[in-house]
C-alpha cells in the first residue's frame, strides 16, 4: 500500500516542483522588462530636457535695445544691386581663425551643448575685448541678449542685407539709431553665449538677406 501511494506521489511532486520553477522564471522575466522599461523612461527624459534646453536657447530673453525693421535708411545702404555685389564691398569683422563655420544642413558639434546642430553663421576667434567692425555701411537697428548668442547688435546695409555680432560684451557697445561707416566699432568681443560658453573667446558673425539665412562667405573672403 505504501509503494503504491509513493509511486502515485511522486508526479504530483515533479508537477509542483515544475511549477514552481515555472513561476520563478515567470517572475524574473517580469521584473527584467520592467527595468528596461524604466530605464528607457529614464533615458527619454535626458533626451527630452537636452532638446528642451537647445529649443528654448534660441528665443529672444531680455531685449536690451530694439527699432522698427521694416524700412531700411538710406544712409546705410550701398546702393548696388545684386548683380553688383562683390566680397570687396565687405570686410572681415574681426581677424582669427575660423573655430564654427557656417553650416544650415549639415548639423555640426557643439561642445558646450555636446550635441549636433546646425550654425547660422561664423564663429571667428579673437582675444576678449577685441573690437568688432561693422562689416560695410549701415545702421544699427536691433541690440538685445539671449542665451544663444549673448548680447547681439544687428546692422542693416540695405536691399534687405543685414548683419549680425554675437557673443559681445557690454562695454563699448553700439546703439539702436548709431549711423556706422565701414570699420566702424560694433561692440567688443566678450563672453555672453550660454549655448557657446566653453568655446574660446570669439565673434559669432552672420549675414542674412530679406531675413534669411545666408552664408557670409557668400559676401567675404575669409
Amino acid at each position: 500500500m505504501r509503494q503504491d501511494k509513493k509511486r502515485r506521489d511522486k508526479p504530483a511532486i515533479a508537477l509542483v516542483l515544475c511549477f514552481c520553477m515555472m513561476a520563478l522564471v515567470s517572475l524574473f522575466v517580469v521584473k527584467a522588462n520592467i527595468d528596461k522599461v524604466k530605464n528607457n523612461m529614464e533615458g527619454s527624459n535626458v533626451t527630452d530636457a537636452v532638446k528642451e534646453k537647445a529649443v528654448d536657447g534660441s528665443r529672444t530673453d531680455n531685449i536690451i535695445d530694439s527699432a522698427d525693421n521694416t524700412s531700411d535708411q538710406g544712409s546705410g545702404t550701398s546702393g548696388n544691386t545684386d548683380d553688383q555685389e562683390s566680397t570687396s564691398e565687405y570686410i572681415i569683422p574681426v581677424s582669427g581663425e575660423i573655430i564654427m563655420g557656417y553650416s544650415s544642413d549639415m548639423p555640426v558639434y557643439w561642445k558646450t551643448l555636446d550635441q549636433y546642430m546646425t550654425h547660422s553663421g561664423i564663429d571667428i576667434a579673437a582675444p576678449s575685448g577685441t573690437s568688432a567692425a561693422a562689416c560695410a555701411a549701415g545702421t544699427v537697428t536691433k541690440v538685445w541678449e539671449d542665451d544663444r548668442f549673448g548680447i547681439s547688435a544687428e546692422i542693416s546695409h540695405g536691399e534687405g542685407i543685414t548683419s549680425i555680432y554675437g557673443n559681445l560684451a557690454r562695454d563699448g557697445l553700439a546703439e539702436t539709431g548709431d549711423v556706422l561707416k565701414q570699420g566702424d566699432t560694433v561692440g567688443k568681443i566678450g563672453q555672453s553665449s550660454m549655448f557657446e560658453f566653453d568655446d574660446p573667446p570669439h565673434l559669432h558673425f552672420e549675414i542674412r538677406e530679406n531675413g534669411a539665412e545666408a552664408d557670409p562667405g557668400k559676401y567675404i573672403s575669409f
